[in-house]
């Protein structure tokens, strides 16, 4: 909810992580204005650029900037009136979802055999396989358990959506935007997705994750627990799953011939992506 969010952003700003983009609040204080049954809610524009995942300095002050952001909501109350965001817990409730899903499109896969379907076909299982196991090792460890109850106390914000398009540099200024997905979770969350985003550019090479990793724990500690479920995280099939659940649930914006591209993109990845997960835990 809005109150959530607007509650989180003035949350971080008295914590000294002012690179947000407050709502402007009306006269009465309310971080919004209702018009013919829609809530709508201002921000100053932020001028500035995007960060560029394929940048070295720009990945290193996005690091930075993720790591001051955890470490400054934590204790953060949602106000009584709001509607409370918490995704805590949930992880393998939806790896065991997207997994189902990769099962029951391989039925239609099946039926329907044009290019995108083969190559589904011939590597569902590969993937299936990886999923299956991170499912295994996530329910099977205490760590996850560990860090939702610390988060719990903690109450500590996950963005959710730390993509380049949120981060904006600005005049000397670095700027994390659109906090819509902003909710309670563990922080592993928002680490994982910001190191495949950016591996993903760089063929997954370990230095670069390194150097980000390291970025990151000069401003906020990474527990073993932490890099645990990061490197599962990690391992999940994410990128499969999306772009086949975009190609079989939602056909709308992209050709044929750009889904079998994106398909092939991940294919072409898994080298990569093996040779740098057998190295992971030497991230520590």
């Amino acid at each position: 909810s809005i109150l959530f969010v607007h509650g989180a952003k003035e949350h971080l700003y008295r914590n000294n992580f002012k690179n947000v983009d407050r709502y402007l609040c009306t006269t009465d204080n309310n971080p919004y204005i209702y018009i013919n049954d829609s809530y709508y809610t201002v921000t100053n524009f932020i001028e500035g650029r995007e960060c560029n995942f394929e940048n070295s300095e720009d990945t290193i002050s996005a690091a930075r900037l993720l790591a001051s952001f955890h470490k400054a909501s934590k204790g953060y109350i949602a106000p009584s009136n709001s509607k409370e965001a918490n995704e805590l817990g949930k992880l393998p409730l939806l790896f065991n979802k997207r997994l189902n899903e990769l099962k029951r499109l391989k039925k239609i896969a099946k039926k329907a055999r044009n290019k995108f379907d083969c190559l589904y076909l011939e590597w569902v299982d590969y993937f299936l396989d990886i999923g299956s196991n991170v499912l295994e090792q996530l329910n099977g460890s205490s760590s996850y358990k560990t860090l939702v109850d610390r988060a719990q106390k903690e109450k500590v914000l996950c963005h959710h959506d730390f993509a380049h398009r949120n981060i904006i540099f600005a005049e000397n200024k670095i700027y994390l935007v659109n906090f819509e997905y902003c909710c309670y979770e563990i922080k592993a969350y928002d680490i994982a997705n910001f190191l495949r985003r950016k591996m993903r550019k760089c063929n997954w090479d370990f230095d670069e994750a390194k150097l980000l990793l390291d970025e990151y724990r000069k401003v906020e500690n990474i527990s073993e627990d932490e890099f645990f479920i990061i490197k599962l995280m990690l391992l999940f099939p994410q990128k499969f799953w999306r772009v086949a659940n975009r190609y079989y649930n939602s056909r709308k914006s992209w050709s044929e011939r750009v889904f079998v591209s994106k398909l092939q993109e991940v294919v072409d990845e898994t080298a990569f992506h093996e040779r740098f997960m057998e190295r992971y835990d030497a991230l520590i």
